[in-house]
């Protein structure tokens, strides 16, 4: 039937707000029933312990429950599916990190999912800086001398992580990319890569705060330095990347929320409320702050920027470093 541009446009007008007229009508009762939470990491693991405590000051927020679903299977990939795939009520989301939403799409030829065109982000949760820590038999005391050794013996030391494309294995590629060194990768499937560190075993990783702080206490490893914009206060003495020198330095690990894409506006702004205040409910941020990290809620718009700047880092580096997980 032939249709007029004016009738067309009127009519696309008046479609669009009937459609946001429903969205409002139906944010307007939400959340009537508890809200699913998928995390695309193994019970009992850092960030799912992080996120768990975050989700219990989130529901009391939302005034429904918060129904937790781990999902680890292929390195998150699974969990991300299934969020992608839901009905976008609200009802099911997803709080990812670093490798599920951003570095996958690089690691897997088909991860069976776009992070960026399938999942709306609502806010940033955390981040959590890195430290470099080596065991002392290296015998150097600063970034300066890692550095100079490792140039003069390309290749020599080694250095642990959980298995090719984890945070740690990546943060340790990026490294090398910014300083011009060469180490030896050294990938864990079911030991614990911190433990032979501490044991000498290999003799440097790039991790997240939690799991190595009680080791840099002992005096088992030596921090050099944190991937931060500031110190930390919990290992206070220990410089920052750009404070060593190299400024280009920056990984961390991180935690977001995200809900399938098309879940209606009002909704993602409630859920952008109610976690941005969950995450700084003091509970929550003292036990971020405790393993070196802090809150970082913000609007979707930024938390937006936030991921496209991890794609272009982390894009480059896994490129670089021909990293292939199928």
């Amino acid at each position: 039937m032939y249709m007029t541009r004016r009738r067309f446009v009127a009519i696309s007008a008046g479609t669009a707000l009937a459609s946001a007229l429903h969205g409002n009508a139906f944010a307007a009762g939400y959340p009537n029933r508890p809200v699913r939470v998928y995390l695309p990491v193994a019970a009992g693991t850092g960030l799912d312990v992080d996120a768990r405590v975050t989700m219990e000051y989130f529901a009391e927020q939302l005034g429904q429950a918060v129904v937790i679903e781990n999902r680890p299977q292929a390195g998150g990939n699974l969990a991300m599916i299934e969020a992608s795939k839901s009905v976008p009520d609200g009802y099911t989301l997803i709080a990812a990190g670093i490798g599920p939403a951003v570095a996958n799409a690089y690691l897997y030829k088909n991860p069976g999912y776009d992070a960026q065109r399938d999942l709306a982000p609502i806010s940033l949760m955390q981040v959590l800086p890195s430290v470099l820590v080596i065991h002392p038999s290296l015998g150097v005391n600063s970034l300066a001398e890692l550095i100079t050794m490792a140039k003069q013996k390309p290749g020599d030391i080694t250095y642990g992580s959980q298995g090719a494309g984890s945070f740690v294995h990546l943060a340790v590629e990026q490294f090398m990319m910014a300083t011009g060194t060469n180490f030896t990768h050294v990938p864990y499937a079911k030991q614990n890569p911190f433990s032979d560190l501490a044991g000498g075993h290999v003799k440097l990783m790039i991790s997240g705060v939690a799991p190595v702080i009680s080791f840099i206490k002992s005096g088992l490893v030596k921090a050099l330095v944190v991937s931060a914009k500031e110190r930390i206060a919990i290992m206070p003495d220990v410089p920052t990347a750009s404070e060593a020198g190299i400024p280009g330095f920056e990984a961390y690990a991180w935690n977001g929320l995200f809900a399938p894409r098309g879940t209606p506006q009002p909704i993602l702004a409630r859920l952008n409320t109610d976690i941005g205040k969950a995450v700084e409910s003091p509970p929550v941020k003292e036990r971020m702050e405790r393993f070196g990290g802090y809150p970082a809620p913000g609007t979707p718009e930024d938390f937006t920027k936030f991921l496209d700047t991890e794609r272009a880092k982390w894009s480059k580096v896994i490129a670089q470093a021909k990293v292939q997980l199928d």
